[in-house]
């Protein structure tokens, strides 16, 4: 039988998420880098707040409370993450990127791939752990503990909760009277856990694979993986081949929906109270079931990947992996691929209730920081001016950010791949990876699926210095005769010349002004890992190079023997750190007992410091002249993209490196550019003034702080906190009187605190003037004396006249 696309997908995902424990120990962080996102936006990450604020990182499984709130079980940052009905997104439970099997409260517990969850009407949930082979219990407040199996001890035993052993755990149910069921994906088995924690298998047989119907163990089963409760308490199962079936409360099991209905595997599953079935494929679709078996497509498109909202089968969807209803028949989507939730109304309106998309992560959009778009980017360099140049590879162009954060194309066509020299937009590039700058201003870039070696002038004029698009090979030559095999650091040598990592060819080749180029180090086609002389050397897939004040060169060995090597300028090769054929892990230590996995991008400051983007542990490392290597940033194994100090930072294989001349580390990671700087604790550098006000005026008290990463704010009247008065800036609006004092603000990241100086505030009351008097006239009351006199006196002269 041919196995699915989501069971291969399956099968790889526990090849790369069970080999090795988390290796957090293993690395120092003695100079911890604060880094934040220049430019650029990620769809994965880890991210809490509302809607697209929010980031996920493979959403695999979602269930719904009385109350609304959803729960996530976020597979591939082993965390539990709670959804209120408004939207907002926070993390209940385990650590992003940390896998582990320990009980505890929020970030102090640990996951290994969640991929069931269900809740009980106390609001707890439960946890199907499926690295661990455990079902976890996360009650309302986030306190895990392990309900049924051992963590980490596979098995098939049924018994008591601690008796009991689970192998490969997929999606999770709960019945009315509370018990839990969950299906064993690898086993071919569903088991059910009963509220005191015993486990019995309901059906299936443990490694036995088959689609026979049955009472239970006389059943077989083929990749069980998603499981609902009907109002009768039948558990429907749908698995990874595509059919649906049925098990009845004695443990009768009948195909509902046979794998010859074309749905190549039933990924999710939810029932309505009224038994209208939900489920969700690996073909990118969700399926509604009448109670009389009629089945309708809702939403997606058979086949078609994507991340479009709209009305039914105009939305796209990528690897729905989760399905619930809540009380108001609006069924949410664990969008896996999309790293979204989505949510249908009834009137099968599809919308995107929480997190970013790819598709809205990526692009050619030019634009001022978050704003701008990238398609994946490789390799960086930075101008001692401050302008940054990237290899925008999946764009086939080379991005500019200018000092102010704004992003341009300065060469290529985005989504116009080819070999063509120009200017500008009219150039071509097809896959751009590496790229250096020259002390005259010219970039060089490897553009590695043509197998040559650009140069583009300062003011955008791309020609082709070496190799030929048409042929890859070894040969050395000048200009078009000459021969790569996916070339890709390079670096603008202080002797003129333009040296390249020949990677497929396992070589470091050197290309003079005039594009005459030779084989500098390493033996053509003759991988290895041997110091040595020029040719006699070996380099096995060499990834990333970089060259230090004094003319050495360091290169990276990527694969197989994850190491740093250096070549003096007489072309001498020695190892400097890394272990050549040793295990692949992020182990910080002096010259061979260091680790790396994958090393790319490399980057020398001015102290011979070599600075390392070491891909697939997703960390930067530094190294020291001496081979002493050190992790800056990241956690080892822990894929994603947050900004953060140290270990919380997160970066996904980042290809890129470059230093700028304060020090600075710029790292590409998928879509993103992001910045780091030596972390320090906040200074301030400007203190708040005193200031007087009158009474009904606004006043503002300011203070400028330094710290590194971006500090907290809290304002303070008299000593007490005041609340919402959380910015560098105190804004009171209409001061009154009680609002004089004496206010400082103190200024906090997690390397420290500091207050600032007392500013007095004075707020002077405002006295309304009494208003004059006006003699009793104009304004009502007995007339005054002087009105009645001159009412005499007009009357004593009307007189006179007469007279």
């Amino acid at each position: 039988m041919k196995l699915s696309t989501t069971v291969l997908f399956s099968f790889a995902l526990l090849a790369s998420f069970s080999a090795s424990p988390s290796l957090v120990a293993a690395s120092s962080y003695a100079t911890p880098y604060a880094f934040s996102t220049l430019t650029g936006v990620s769809s994965i990450g880890s991210n809490d707040g509302p809607g697209a604020a929010a980031r996920f990182y493979g959403p695999s499984a979602i269930t719904c409370d009385a109350n609304g709130n959803l729960y996530v079980a976020d597979e591939v940052n082993n965390t539990l993450r709670k959804i209120t009905p408004s939207g907002v997104v926070s993390t209940l439970a385990g650590t992003a990127g940390v896998r582990g099997g320990s009980d505890g409260t929020g970030p102090d517990a640990r996951f290994n791939n969640p991929t069931g969850v269900a809740v009980d009407a106390a609001g707890n949930i439960y946890v199907a752990d499926k690295l661990n082979h455990a079902v976890r219990k996360v009650s309302p407040a986030g306190v895990v503990t392990t309900f049924a199996g051992v963590v980490g001890q596979r098995g098939t035993a049924d018994g008591t909760s601690t008796q009991a052993r689970f192998e490969i755990l997929g999606g999770a149910a709960i019945d009315t009277a509370g018990n839990i069921y969950v299906a064993e994906w690898v086993n071919n088995t569903v088991r059910k856990i009963a509220p005191n924690g015993t486990v019995t298998t309901l059906a299936g047989q443990p490694g036995v694979y088959g689609t026979a119907d049955g009472v239970g163990t006389a059943a077989t089963f083929m990749f069980p993986y998603s499981l609902a409760l009907d109002a009768n308490n039948n558990v429907w199962v749908g698995d990874l081949i595509g059919s649906l079936r049925k098990i009845a409360p004695d443990g009768t099991v009948t195909t509902v929906i046979p794998s010859s209905a074309g749905h190549q595997s039933i990924t999710a599953l939810a029932i309505a109270a009224n038994g209208t079935l939900y489920f969700a494929t690996g073909r990118h679709t969700i399926h509604r079931r009448a109670t009389d078996g009629t089945v309708t497509l809702i939403a997606g498109a058979a086949g078609v990947r994507g991340a479009t909202d709209g009305a039914g089968t105009v939305a796209r969807l990528s690897n729905p992996f989760g399905l619930a209803l809540d009380s108001a028949g609006n069924l949410f989507v664990a969008d896996r691929d999309n790293n979204t939730i989505r949510k249908i109304t009834a009137d099968g309106t599809v919308s995107t209730l929480a997190g970013l998309a790819p598709d809205n992560a990526t692009g050619t959009t030019d634009g001022t920081l978050n704003a701008a778009r990238f398609g994946g980017l490789a390799q960086i360099a930075i101008a001692p001016t401050g302008e940054s140049y990237v290899a925008d590879a999946i764009n086939s162009t080379i991005r500019k950010i200018n000092r102010d954060g704004v992003v341009s194309t300065f060469a290529g066509k985005a989504g116009q791949r080819g070999n063509v020299d120009g200017t500008g937009d009219q150039a071509r590039f097809d896959s751009p990876y590496g790229i250096a700058l020259a002390a005259d201003g010219n970039l060089y870039v490897s553009d590695a699926a043509t197998n040559t070696i650009r140069k583009v002038s300062a003011q955008g004029v791309v020609t082709t210095l070496a190799g030929n698009a048409n042929a890859a090979g070894a040969d050395d030559g000048t200009g078009s005769a000459a021969r790569f095999n996916f070339p890709a650091g390079l670096v603008a040598g202080l002797d003129g010349n333009i040296y390249v990592a020949d990677r497929l060819n396992h070589t470091i080749r050197r290309i003079t002004p005039t594009g005459v180029v030779t084989t500098f180090a390493g033996s053509l086609l003759l991988p290895g890992n041997l110091d040595g002389l020029g040719t006699a050397a070996r380099f096995d897939t060499p990834e990333g190079l970089a060259q230090d004040a004094a003319g050495n060169l360091y290169v990276s060995h990527s694969v197989r023997h994850g190491s740093i090597r250096k070549i003096a300028p007489n072309g001498t090769v020695t190892t400097l750190a890394g272990g050549a054929g040793g295990d692949a892990n992020a182990e910080d230590g002096t010259g061979s007992a260091a680790r790396f996995n994958q090393p790319k991008a490399l980057a020398v400051d001015a102290s011979g410091n070599v600075f390392v983007a070491d891909g697939e542990n997703h960390v930067i490392r530094k190294v020291t002249p001496a081979g002493v290597v050190t992790t800056l940033a990241g956690l080892a194994e822990a894929a994603g993209s947050a900004d953060g100090l140290g270990r919380k930072s997160r970066f996904l294989s980042p290809p890129g490196l470059a230093l700028d001349r304060d020090g600075g580390i710029y790292v590409t990671s998928g879509t993103t550019i992001r910045k780091g700087i030596v972390a320090a604790a906040p200074r301030i550098t400007t203190q708040p003034a005193n200031a007087s006000v009158n009474a009904g005026a606004n006043a503002q008290l300011s203070v400028i702080a330094a710290a590194a990463p971006e500090p907290a704010y809290q304002w303070r009247l008299n000593g007490t906190a005041i609340a919402g008065a959380t910015a560098s800036t105190l804004t009171i609006s209409a001061a009154r009187t009680a609002d004089a004092g004496d206010y400082t603000v103190v200024v906090s990241n997690e390397l420290g605190s500091v207050t600032s100086n007392p500013a007095t505030l004075n707020v002077t009351a405002v006295t309304t003037p009494t208003p004059a008097s006006s003699g009793n006239g104009g304004g009502g009351g007995a007339p005054s004396v002087w009105f009645i006199a001159a009412l005499l006196l007009s009357g004593l002269a009307r007189r006179i006249f007469r007279s």
